[in-house]
């Protein structure tokens, strides 16, 4: 076969090029393009008539000029580089691709140009960004199913659960519906997006006609792209106004004796993927799941109960008769010794009768009060105990946080008899409505509470500080040389069975702040008990604050720096960050500096409201590994700053003064005019300064300047020309 001629073989390269699905881009020495299959313009858009000759920076422009910086210096060193890059189109859109370039040399070495194989990977990495998107979705689902299972807050775990689906599927409204005793009704139990005093409030029907009921009867996920156009169901009037388009349905719990529905509403017409239906039940599961455990654990305190009533009965009937029988044998046989411990055996198993009894006790608290009294001077017979203000009790029965209070009393009367030495116990209690306070005081012993060792007396005041605690109380212990006086503050009422979380706002834009007040303040479980503009306000107000929100950028200083301060005040306070900065450095720099959570400014109120609740309920925003990451992220951001500063500290005075020039928007041939050199050396003292801050322009010298205060943008005050 005779050899092809040049013109044959450069036809059949261009026929090769011509069916390649990659695009394939030839420069020369300059960069100029030289090479652009039919590939290329599809992925560019760019026909080849557009582009041949011209450079190659003028066609496809990669996204930030570090990728071509470093494209051009990788090739520059090793003649080759393979990297992804994403790059805009002639119409403006974007694509990725992965680019492989190799460079051209002639026989004698010399660079001719390059060759490039373009392969466009938008649809790889979007796929790759879908199973990343994914992969995260299912981690916060399976951290979800971690809170419900760890914790006994129900409602924390709702409230978690809708903030996820609303971020995960990009809803605007989300909602967890109860179906109410008798079936009728479904009411609104946790939410994002509604408006205040919906959740709580806003019922629907349970039938058929509507969404949330349609979805009960239909027993699995029921989807609509068009609300207003389905004729499966109507909208209720809540729902309806807040205008929704689209929505996704699925029931929580089990299909035959369901807990209710999780919605997710869109307010603009989409389609809910099954992909997304499948993340909104598994959220379902999650609260199914932590329903199913509340369920569990009333049962089985109902059960405890009456297993508590049936010991009460049986050691009053059986096991006191039995007792108050061979106590009466022997004081007829004349055993004193054997008497005594009868005796003593018998108080203590009276004790334990009425502590079994207390909750199926339904009588006036005072009542109840002045039995407790009464067993505990039978306990100890040598010892005056004396009661007073039971008078002035209201005559009600305050259900199971009235019990705990009776324990907590209780708790401390056993405590000041085992002491060993008080000859008197008072308890005194007063009222106003449902806030109680009780004082019970011994003379017995003090102790210094710091010093004591570990014993009895300390593991029973342990326990009472305890109980004081799931109470909400707040608990006064004063122990000195001669007594020891307990002091107990409660409120009744059964709405304070809810915690009442303390926040601090620390907010220098006073609109945003204000606002942000108003509405945490619509819930009753939260009260704002301050307001900052600065770092100084806010170190005064820290006393008595359960949660912290703060804002970064504040006028005097670092807003992260407070964190330190507030755990000094109470080491169980926390810190909750509201930022407009999308920096992750500064996330992780926050969260260096104790932040429990850090949360854009835009993020829905709702959302904030629940990052609230469950850092009041020792929940945690961040997982471990969001943890790690980020702490990682501030250490290499110190270290980076740690380079950046060495850096700065070469630049010499002259190069210094450049920079300021620069920064009041001096041109070099102005600069060499004010200091009296010439433009080339002006020149050089600015390549002299991008060189040893290794930025590649005036514009990213001046940006690391600033960022460090070694140049100020000056003011812009006074007359134009000025």
């Amino acid at each position: 076969m005779s050899p092809l001629a040049p013109d044959e073989i450069a036809g059949y390269h261009a026929s090769l090029l011509d069916t390649l699905d990659d695009a394939v881009v030839g420069t020369d020495a300059q960069f100029r393009v030289t090479v652009w299959n039919p590939a290329a313009q599809r992925i560019y858009g760019f026909s080849a008539e557009e582009v041949l000759g011209r450079h190659a920076r003028e066609v496809g422009t990669f996204e930030g000029d570090l990728s071509r910086l470093e494209l051009e210096r990788e090739l520059s060193v090793t003649g080759r580089s393979r990297m992804e890059l994403t790059a805009r189109r002639k119409d403006g859109s974007m694509v990725d691709v992965e680019l492989n370039v190799v460079t051209m040399r002639d026989e004698h070495g010399e660079i001719t140009g390059w060759l490039g194989i373009h392969r466009d990977v938008t649809e790889r990495k979007a796929t790759t960004r879908d199973l990343e998107q994914r992969a995260r979705q299912q981690a916060k689902l399976a951290e979800l199913g971690l809170h419900a299972l760890a914790g006994d807050h129900l409602q924390a775990t709702m409230d978690e659960a809708v903030a996820l689906v609303a971020e995960t599927l990009d809803a605007e409204l989300t909602s967890v519906a109860e179906i109410l005793p008798g079936g009728n009704e479904l009411v609104l139990r946790a939410g994002v997006g509604w408006p205040s005093g919906a959740v709580g409030g806003m019922t629907s029907s349970a039938g058929r006609a509507s969404l949330v009921g349609y979805t009960l009867v239909a027993g699995g996920p029921v989807v609509s792209e068009d609300l207003q156009a389905d004729t499966r169901f109507t909208i209720s009037p809540g729902l309806a106004r807040e205008h929704p388009v689209s929505a996704a349905s699925v029931v929580v719990g089990d299909r035959d004796d369901p807990y209710g529905t999780l919605s997710a509403f869109a307010r603009t017409r989409r389609s809910f993927s099954g992909h997304e239906v499948n993340v909104l039940q598994s959220a379902a599961n999650v609260i199914a799941t932590a329903v199913e455990r509340r369920r569990s654990e009333s049962r089985l305190e109902e059960v405890r109960g009456h297993e508590r009533s049936r010991l009460a009965r049986d050691l009053n009937d059986e096991a006191l008769d039995g007792l108050t029988r061979a106590l009466q044998a022997s004081e007829r046989d004349g055993s004193d010794d054997l008497s005594a411990i009868l005796q003593d055996v018998g108080r203590q198993l009276r004790h334990a009768i009425y502590d079994l009894r207390l909750d199926d006790a339904k009588r006036p608290f005072a009542e109840i009060l002045c039995e407790l009294v009464d067993v505990h001077r039978a306990m100890a017979p040598d010892i005056s105990v004396t009661l007073g203000g039971q008078d002035v009790l209201p005559g009600r029965h305050f259900g199971t946080r009235g019990i705990e209070v009776l324990r907590v009393i209780g708790e401390t009367l056993s405590n000041a008899r085992r002491g060993g030495a008080a000859t008197r116990i008072s308890v005194r209690v007063a009222a106003a409505d449902t806030r109680l306070s009780v004082e019970v005081a011994d003379d017995g012993p003090g102790f210094d509470l710091d010093r004591v060792p570990a014993g009895l007396r300390t593991q029973g005041l342990q326990r009472i500080r305890e109980r004081a605690e799931l109470l909400d109380g707040r608990l006064d212990v004063h122990a000195e040389e001669h007594g020891t006086t307990v002091r107990l503050y409660v409120d009744l009422s059964p709405d304070s069975a809810t915690k009442l979380t303390r926040v601090l706002l620390v907010e220098d834009h006073a609109t945003f702040r204000e606002a942000l007040a108003a509405a945490l303040e619509r819930h009753d479980d939260i009260e704002v008990v301050g307001h900052a503009a600065s770092l100084a306000d806010a170190r005064g107000q820290l006393e008595g604050v359960d949660v912290a929100v703060i804002d970064l950028g504040l006028p005097d200083g670092y807003g992260a720096d407070l964190i330190r301060d507030l755990r000094r005040v109470d080491p169980r306070a926390q810190a909750l960050v509201l930022t407009a900065s999308a920096d992750r450095a500064d996330t992780a720099r926050a969260v260096a500096c104790g932040a429990a959570g850090v949360l854009d400014k835009t993020t829905h109120l709702d959302v904030v409201v629940g990052a609230i609740r469950r850092l009041r309920a020792g929940e945690t925003l961040l997982s471990l590994g969001e943890i790690a990451d980020l702490l990682r992220v501030a250490g290499d951001e110190r270290e980076r700053e740690h380079d950046d500063r060495a850096a700065l500290a070469l630049l010499t005075a002259r190069e210094r003064e450049i920079l300021h020039a620069l920064a009041e928007g001096l041109d070099s041939q102005r600069i060499a005019s004010r200091m009296h050199i010439s433009v080339r050396t002006v020149r050089n003292h600015i390549a002299n300064v991008l060189a040893k801050l290794g930025v590649h322009s005036q514009i990213q010298a001046l940006l690391f300047a600033l960022r460090y205060g070694v140049v100020s943008v000056p003011s812009r005050s006074g007359t134009p020309g000025e």
